[in-house]
């Protein structure tokens, strides 16, 4: 059966929960995988990933959709951990052969591509046109990348 958009998804707590619980295999998955360094915190990632949430829910508030909070940012969360998930999967692939530089950048495109992953389920949900989703994913990125840099003192 294909879905039509994020609208699709049910409007379940438990829904949810799995795409919490994904999000958080995710990042313990790229914490053992990938050396991220001593400095690496799983607290931190979390809570960055909750600042993206808590943006998108607030534009769900603003917008008057926010009944639609549940599966909205469901699909949000279960496609970025499925995101990650392709990052960690092509870094650790092509790190052997083209050297963890190069395989870096590669790994990186995806996760530049949930920019616009996002930005379609938030414009699906908020009923907007994709380049309205488009421009408040690339706001929760910037937000989320400055938070993170801002607390880790690297860019």
């Amino acid at each position: 059966m294909l879905r039509k958009g994020p609208e699709q998804i049910p409007d379940s707590w438990l829904v949810f929960l799995f795409s919490l619980i994904l999000m958080l295999f995710a990042s313990f998955v790229a914490a053992t995988l990938i050396n991220l360094g001593e400095d690496y915190s799983h607290l931190l990632t979390f809570v960055t990933n909750l600042l993206g949430i808590g943006i998108y829910a607030a534009v769900l508030f603003v917008t008057g959709y926010i009944k639609r909070f549940v599966p909205i940012l469901s699909a949000v969360i279960a496609c970025g951990a499925i995101l990650s998930l392709l990052f960690i999967a092509t870094y650790v692939m092509l790190s052997p052969f083209l050297g963890g530089n190069i395989a870096v950048i590669i790994a990186a495109l995806i996760i530049i591509w949930s920019v616009p992953v996002e930005g379609h389920i938030i414009a699906r949900g908020i009923e907007q046109h994709w380049y309205v989703g488009i421009v408040i994913a690339m706001i929760v990125f910037s937000v989320q990348y400055a938070f993170q840099s801002g607390m880790t003192g690297r860019i």
